[in-house]
């Protein structure tokens, strides 16, 4: 990368720092362009070679943090269309607590923000409430998959899945904000074994 993009990358960067600290200190709201733009030591017309605007800038820095979620839903769901037994589907369900608990370590600013601006008033509340509601409703859709082919116990899909979801979603609040739960990657597997033996049923490998 030569000196030019490299300045540019890094104006980008300053920007989306700026953005994510003021974010976070006063809301997305009480937020203006020219405060993002001072704080990050740019003129206003050089956000504009970045970000048509406010919000998109707020849609990239919670993507850095969605993105990697719905890859590691994605996975799993392959993971568990081809699992025919109870350890595999104990495999899949490590595989995608990795995959979340990674996104959030690694995004935890990103993640703290996404939880935090979910009740906004506007586009950008509306957004993250969609957001989250596509998350809820595929976590639903694998849960009713799982029970349909007899690897769960779950005669309410949905009222399992949105408990796991919420499980999921307090722990990793309760530790963004500062509470210690301990080793974070150890949680993500603690939550699997516990609705896994809550869900687990006696039922054979589908290969015998």
């Amino acid at each position: 990368m030569g000196k030019r993009e490299d300045n540019k990358a890094r104006k980008r960067t300053d920007l989306e720092r700026a953005a994510l600290e003021l974010f976070l200190s006063q809301g997305y709201v009480a937020t203006s362009i020219e405060q993002i733009v001072t704080e990050a030591g740019v003129a206003r017309g050089t956000f504009y070679l970045y970000f048509d605007d406010k919000e998109t800038l707020f849609h990239a820095l919670v993507s850095a943090v969605l993105d990697p979620v719905v890859d590691g839903l994605l996975d799993a769901r392959m993971a568990l269309d081809a699992a025919i037994s109870w350890e595999e589907t104990q495999a899949a369900y490590g595989v995608l607590a990795s995959a979340l608990a990674l996104a959030v370590t690694a995004h935890p600013h990103e993640a703290l923000l996404f939880y935090r601006e979910q009740r906004s008033p506007g586009p950008i509340g509306e957004w993250l409430r969609s957001r989250q509601g596509q998350l809820d409703q595929f976590v639903v859709e694998l849960v009713r998959s799982l029970a349909e082919r007899g690897l769960i116990r779950a005669t309410a899909p949905e009222v399992t899945a949105l408990a796991i979801v919420g499980a999921i979603d307090r722990l990793a609040y309760a530790w963004l904000s500062g509470v210690d739960l301990g080793d974070p990657s150890a949680v993500g597997p603690a939550v699997v074994r516990l609705f896994g033996e809550g869900l687990a049923i006696a039922a054979p490998d589908l290969r015998a």
